[in-house]
């Protein structure tokens, strides 16, 4: 006589017996062969909610090994199996019986979703809302992943840009002055602190005619807040540091201060750590490829003035170091904060890492970045280095891509060595491209949030697949996780 029994992908000849008694004998087992016998378990199985499972209630020889199969309704879907030595999650679970087993296959139903919900998968999504931040808007709103608002920020004035929800249910952001000297894309002005009852606790300004708050900040452990501050140059002063193009210039500044003061205690100045080889009788003439911690002076081409365009910052406590997405020289630059401002503006301030595009400094190697946004450390643990995400327009390609990058544990001292970073993981669609603003975030579970700016947020999980597409109503800067705050 041959058996058959049951795999995860077909029936095997096997000597394991894998049929249910009462079809293998076409009649009922009673109770004296089964204690006689002993080669047999009872499995009973239960449903909650709309769906079927496979194989069904019976009596099964012992040592099967059992492919059970769990199939949800239209409107359902399979949550967990309740019975087994733990709870299981998959809906095709292999099982070699050895005891009898009283079987529960659990079955959800999918929630209401609202029509910017494209994709769905509510087994692997992450499940808190999503701090959606309007591009240059007047709102901000904590959304669910089916949908639904579930509170709204609206503001007198425009962002400019980011804004983050703070630990005691306020929010804090850049915003746009009623009239600033100059501007340019993702320009601010006036960073504010509102409580959570939306009364404005302090703010703080930098618009004058040669300074403009941009983009985004970050609050330091101390308290402290760090800000991008574009600084202009005119057109005589441009042409005396060796710029070979016309017209004044906007270059970067880091400046951390404390809100409760003002007192600004930290500047770091780009204009300090310039090399350009168009101009010898300039101080910081010298050879570009030589130098890479030093920034190359006339890299961008740009005939507005803005050269440089950062429009991102990360601070690393770690390293005590500040990470800075330089979006029109296509990469990153690591900038030291351990010194204060006056080292800061000797070369101990110089770039101590930079990667993403080595033709920005006239160096060899891949180019990885055609823009990029949303520079952000993912904390591993207490005891190691973090890993550093960031986006990727791909404005060459029209595709973006989402990079995660192992950093070296120390940074080599030695500049020409300085090599692009360990890719850990990307993620790229076909779909997937916005040439502007974007980033992306790593979710609490693993998964990764992507911000489209252009058309709304992704999140993806580990092995690339997309477990939640929302299609938003206008374009958007960013996208954060605040756990604590589910409503």
């Amino acid at each position: 006589m041959m058996y058959f029994c049951k795999s995860l992908h077909a029936f095997l000849v096997c000597p394991i017996i894998l049929v249910n008694l009462t079809i293998l004998f076409g009649c009922t087992v009673d109770d004296s062969l089964k204690e006689e016998t002993s080669t047999y378990f009872d499995i009973s199985i239960k449903v909650e909610g709309q769906g079927k499972v496979t194989p069904e209630t019976g009596l099964y020889f012992k040592n099967s090994l059992i492919l059970f199969k769990a199939t949800a309704f239209s409107g359902y879907y399979f949550d967990r199996w309740i019975g087994f030595d733990e709870e299981i999650d998959i809906d095709q679970y292999s099982f070699l019986l050895n005891r009898n087993l009283t079987l529960t296959a659990v079955f959800l139903p999918i929630p209401d979703l609202t029509d910017n919900v494209l994709v769905f998968d509510p087994k692997e999504i992450d499940p808190n809302p999503v701090f959606m931040i309007e591009n240059g808007g007047k709102s901000a709103y904590l959304t669910s992943k089916t949908g639904e608002k579930l509170r709204t920020w609206n503001f007198n004035s425009k962002l400019g840009n980011d804004i983050e929800l703070m630990p005691d249910g306020g929010v804090m952001g850049i915003f746009k002055p009623e009239s600033v000297s100059f501007s340019f894309g993702g320009y601010g002005g006036i960073i504010k602190r509102f409580d959570s009852d939306g009364s404005l606790l302090w703010q703080f300004e930098v618009n004058n005619e040669t300074e403009l708050m941009h983009h985004d900040f970050e609050t330091l452990p101390n308290g402290n807040i760090l800000i991008l501050i574009w600084e202009k140059f005119s057109s005589g002063e441009a042409l005396n540091m060796g710029f070979a193009g016309d017209g004044p210039i906007y270059l970067e500044k880091l400046v951390e201060f404390i809100p409760e003061t003002k007192e600004i205690v930290w500047e770091w100045r780009s204009a300090d750590h310039l090399i350009q080889d168009f101009k010898s009788s300039a101080q910081n003439f010298g050879i570009v490829a030589k130098h890479p911690e030093r920034i190359n002076l006339n890299y961008s081409n740009v005939e507005n003035g803005d050269l440089m365009h950062a429009n991102g910052l990360t601070y690393d406590p770690k390293r005590d170091v500040v990470f800075v997405s330089v979006n029109f020289y296509s990469e990153v630059w690591v900038i030291p904060h351990q010194f204060d401002t006056q080292e800061s503006k000797t070369e101990l301030g110089n770039l101590i890492y930079r990667f993403g595009n080595p033709l920005a400094f006239n160096g060899v190697g891949e180019r990885l970045f055609y823009n990029n946004h949303h520079p952000s450390l993912i904390n591993l643990n207490a005891s190691s280095l973090d890993n550093f995400l960031i986006y990727m327009n791909g404005s060459m390609s029209q595709q973006s891509k989402v990079f995660e990058f192992i950093l070296p544990a120390v940074f080599d001292s030695n500049p020409l060595n300085w090599i692009n970073p360990k890719i850990n993981w990307t993620f790229t669609d076909p779909d997937l491209f916005s040439a502007k603003i974007s980033g992306a975030y790593r979710l609490p579970n693993g998964n990764t949030l992507i911000c489209e700016g252009d058309f709304g947020y992704w999140e993806v999980n580990s092995s690339g697949s997309i477990v939640w597409k929302f299609d938003g109503d206008t374009t958007y800067w960013r996208g954060y996780v605040y756990p604590e705050f589910t409503q």
